[in-house]
């Protein structure tokens, strides 16, 4: 059963796709459902939740009757309304991080990139301690303890359940080197946490040493996730050059990524490889 996010994903999805099969403005459709335009829009958008009673209805006028095909996409109306770990800190997290953690939630394959920081999947409190004090001099310790906690919690909730994503993540060798304190045991307890993560079978850590050269991944950190099907794909950045934290859901600009990803694993040192240069760093 898909969570709230990917559920409410595929269900306006496929709704769209109805609409579309059967060539119906979103006029047409909102005026003989005696809804407002803007209802269905956001419908379609994804930026409220469908009722089930509503689902129903609207089904029912793309004369979409058999159980076969309409309990499933009730069962993405119900999912999509579920309350979930997170919604607890919505009140302090920026929303596009909530649906970003929404979709890793219930991913399959997670891939990122970075040529920073350490990924927030695979820091240690520690570290992730000093990095919220560095970054955010705003926050008082009371916040900075609940963005790490939130932090924490993302990581148990991932890699503790019984099928955890694959998590794959090409990390360039300025990550390793550049302490977010000046206390080197910091450090050093997140690269030993590194090699640690990079033996379990979920996950695969690959570094992009200095003597690479030149890669196509100096335009900033991506991270790209995949849902077991072929067009379940979203791409995610945060912090790039523009500021902004930008999020699409689109097949054809995940799938680049995806590829982007591939070439830099081509390029970094293998896994095995990348272990042993981290336990040199040690």
């Amino acid at each position: 059963m898909s969570g709230p996010t990917v559920g409410r994903r595929r269900l306006r999805a496929e709704l769209r796709r109805l609409r579309v099969d059967r060539e119906l403005t979103q006029e047409h459709v909102a005026a003989e459902m005696e809804w407002s335009l803007s209802k269905l829009i956001r419908i379609e958008n994804g930026t409220v939740a469908i009722s089930v009673s509503d689902l129903r209805s609207l089904l029912a006028y793309y004369g979409i009757h058999d159980a076969q095909r309409v309990d499933p996409l009730l069962d993405l109306a119900r999912a999509a309304k579920r309350r979930m770990w997170w919604d607890e800190y919505r009140a302090e997290l920026h929303t596009a991080l909530l649906t970003f953690v929404g979709f890793e939630s219930e991913a399959t394959d997670i891939g990122t990139f970075q040529p920073i920081l350490i990924p927030g999947l695979i820091q240690t409190e520690a570290y992730s301690r000093a990095l919220q004090r560095g970054l955010r001099p705003d926050l008082d310790e009371k916040q900075i303890d609940r963005r790490v906690e939130f932090r924490l919690r993302r990581q148990a909730e991932l890699f503790k359940r019984d099928d955890p994503p694959h998590f794959l993540a090409v990390l360039d060798e300025s990550v390793l080197l550049r302490q977010p304190d000046p206390d080197t045991r910091l450090m050093r307890e997140q690269l030993t946490h590194l090699i640690e993560v990079a033996q379990q079978p979920y996950a695969t850590i690959q570094v992009m040493p200095f003597t690479a050269g030149v890669h196509r991944g100096w335009d900033g950190n991506f991270t790209v996730m995949g849902f077991g099907g072929a067009d379940d794909a979203v791409f995610y950045a945060q912090n790039n050059p523009s500021g902004d934290v930008l999020l699409w859901e689109e097949q054809a600009v995940a799938e680049r990524f995806w590829q982007l990803l591939q070439s830099l694993t081509n390029q970094a040192l293998s896994p095995a490889e990348s272990i042993e240069f981290i336990g040199r760093l040690l």
